[in-house]
């Protein structure tokens, strides 16, 4: 729009100062000017009537006056006579400008003097009059940079209240939260939708971090009971077992000892304390091979054969195994196995009372299945609920399927009361 206003503003200075020279220039031919309207005519232009000369400058809105030598008004437009009879305007002199008059008209005015130096013509347009939408826009342009300025004050104020000012509450509120330990506030904000849906956003993973912190101090609880309770059942196994039998063999010893014995009484007492120290160290090795089995060396397979059979043994329970051959799992993908598999049966006997129970370890299309159903009392679980489980204590089967978890498996429970349990592991 500025160009625009220069250019138009070009246009017009050129076009004055052509249409006052020329003026001048036929004057000084010697003819004599008629004025029409605000246009003064030079009589004989060339062959144009004086009508079509009138009717060529009426299409622009032109204005003429006639000054004498002394610059003094003598006929033409009023609008020149006004600028002419002022003192405080100076008319420009070969070249045209922009002059206002007193009623704030804006004006585009050259004056020339006659090549007789006898009389002055001053011509001019107005800019007003002026035709066309390019002049009108130009003088609306003032008004539309001030509309532009206030829609963008208001497009700031909206920015400023919608968009930055609840960001930096945000940053604010987010850099201070104690995540894990509180939530981000819920309070509606008052900004655009992009920026509510991040506070929702942030809300959401602040309540989820704390879901995750309280499930971390459970783990970490649940981690230091397990450790516990093993040392629990292990202090329980030794003192019941290996002390004990250690205790009497001491005792036969003492016995063995006594003077008044006989040679017979004193090799039966040791015969005795001899059976005592074999039963001791059975014990012994029976309680290592349940902390860390030997059998695992020879692979899944073989690990599982082992396990299943001492724990049929020591239970009382049939157990019906099927492995797929061929299956080499890494160790710790078979440790994790054999755990599930032990708590499995060890849960099956103790709390369902089961008699039978079916292990089958295969790999299909989906990747290495584990499944171990029994025939027991079973009991009511929500599919994938072990919380509630570990909450009361029982830990076997979140332990089962955290094991599973950590080697990128997932775990299945599925039990009804009279119906037995069925636990289905799964590693992709």
């Amino acid at each position: 729009m500025v160009y625009s206003q220069r250019n138009m503003e070009t246009l017009a200075r050129l076009y004055v100062e052509h249409f006052t020279e020329n003026i001048v220039r036929h004057s000084d031919y010697g003819g004599n000017l008629t004025v029409y309207g605000n246009v003064a005519l030079h009589e004989g232009y060339e062959g144009v009537t004086d009508l079509e000369h009138y009717l060529l400058f009426k299409r622009f809105p032109t204005f003429v006056a006639i000054l004498d030598d002394n610059e003094r008004f003598i006929y033409g437009a009023e609008k020149l006579r006004e600028l002419a009879e002022n003192p405080e305007i100076e008319l420009p002199v070969g070249m045209a400008r922009e002059i206002y008059n007193k009623a704030g008209e804006r004006l585009t005015v050259a004056m020339y003097r006659s090549v007789s130096g006898t009389f002055w013509v001053v011509g001019a347009i107005s800019w007003s009059d002026m035709p066309g939408a390019t002049a009108m826009t130009i003088f609306l342009w003032p008004v539309l940079i001030a509309s532009m300025a206030l829609w963008s004050t208001f497009a700031v104020s909206n920015l400023w209240h919608h968009v930055i000012n609840p960001i930096r509450w945000l940053e604010e509120r987010v850099s201070s939260l104690k995540w894990g330990a509180e939530p981000l506030d819920e309070k509606p904000l008052s900004a655009t939708a992009q920026v509510k849906k991040m506070h929702d956003t942030l809300v959401r993973v602040s309540k989820e971090a704390m879901k995750t912190a309280q499930v971390n101090r459970t783990c970490m609880n649940d981690l230091v009971n397990v450790q516990e309770d093993e040392r629990t059942k292990i202090s329980r196994d030794i003192h019941d077992g290996p002390l004990q039998d250690v205790t009497a063999l001491i005792q036969r010893i003492h016995l063995a000892r006594r003077a008044d014995n006989t040679p017979e009484e004193t090799r039966s007492e040791l015969d005795l304390a001899e059976k005592i120290a074999y039963a001791t160290v059975k014990e012994m090795r029976a309680l290592c091979d349940f902390l860390n089995p030997p059998w695992l060396e020879l692979g899944l397979s073989q690990a599982l054969t082992e396990l299943t059979e001492r724990q049929s043994l020591q239970y009382g329970v049939k157990i019906f195994l099927g492995v797929d051959d061929d299956l080499d799992m890494p160790d710790s993908v078979t440790l994790a196995f054999f755990r599930v598999v032990q708590e499995a049966v060890t849960n099956s006997v103790r709390h369902g009372e089961a008699k039978n129970i079916w292990i089958d370890l295969k790999r299909n299309d989906d990747g290495t299945e584990l499944t171990i159903q029994d025939d027991g009392h079973g009991f009511e679980i929500k599919e994938g609920d072990t919380a509630d489980l570990r909450a009361e204590g029982h830990r076997g089967l979140s332990n089962m399927e955290e094991r599973m978890t950590l080697i990128g498996g997932r775990l299945k429970i599925i039990s009804y009361l009279g119906e037995g349990t069925c636990i289905r592991g799964l590693l992709p």
